[in-house]
């Protein structure tokens, strides 16, 4: 039993530094697969970038592979778990050219979202990618997070979502949808909206909602994109 023991952990030591290279390239891979892509409303975050203003992105859980269309275009800082499957992530994202802080909603989650507030002061070009309703859910329901973000560093909340003409949907709490490989994809970016730092607990609910109902448009939007065709 020892040695079997000994075996498995020699095993794991060699082969789980490997994940992070083997699944970045995959997701790498199949991303550059899926074309054309097809931005509308891509005029409202390109005056961000122009002047080197960051924003905070989010979009669903579902669509998680939506901060990955968007890593060429902006520095990019998420939030991962301090799990250890979020270190695997964590190490994938690298590679993929993100910067990440560790925290969860039940592991440090607090911590990291003080972290990336206070990256993104010292660094007013780099953005955040939120998952509005991640990492558990419930689904599309928005958690305030994001908008405390936008609040502390004066950066509007930006909503956006994708959708792929053909796709692959998971039986998860999201309905997790990944497009299939060399898809056409859309990505639909919605309003930005300002964050008022004097703003009261009602308005900020107010706020939350009125993001949760971009989303949801959005997705849907998404959805429809190749109804007809």
């Amino acid at each position: 039993m020892a040695s079997r023991s000994l075996i498995s952990r020699w095993l794991k030591s060699k082969v789980l530094p490997l994940v992070p290279v083997v699944a970045a390239a995959l997701i790498s891979g199949w991303g550059k697969s899926c074309s054309p892509i097809t931005v509308v409303n891509g005029e409202l975050e390109a005056e961000r970038a122009a002047v080197g203003q960051g924003c905070v992105y989010v979009t669903w859980h579902q669509r998680l592979f939506n901060l990955f269309f968007l890593k060429y275009r902006r520095p990019l800082t998420i939030m991962i778990s301090r799990s250890k499957d979020g270190e695997l992530a964590a190490g994938t994202a690298h590679r993929l050219g993100f910067a990440s802080v560790r925290g969860s909603s039940s592991r440090g989650g607090s911590t990291a979202m003080y972290q990336l507030i206070e990256v993104m002061r010292d660094h007013p070009e780099i953005c955040a990618g939120m998952l509005g309703d991640g990492p558990r859910g419930p689904a599309r329901k928005l958690k305030m997070g994001t908008l405390k973000i936008a609040q502390a560093t004066g950066v509007p909340v930006l909503p956006f979502a994708y959708g792929a003409k053909r796709h692959k949907l998971f039986a998860s709490w999201d309905r997790f949808m990944i497009p299939l490989p060399f898809s056409p994809l859309v990505i639909i970016f919605g309003e930005p909206l300002a964050i008022p730092s004097q703003a009261s607990s009602q308005e900020l609910e107010e706020l939350c909602l009125e993001v949760e109902n971009s989303l949801n448009e959005l997705a849907e939007r998404c959805d429809l994109w190749w109804q007809n065709s």
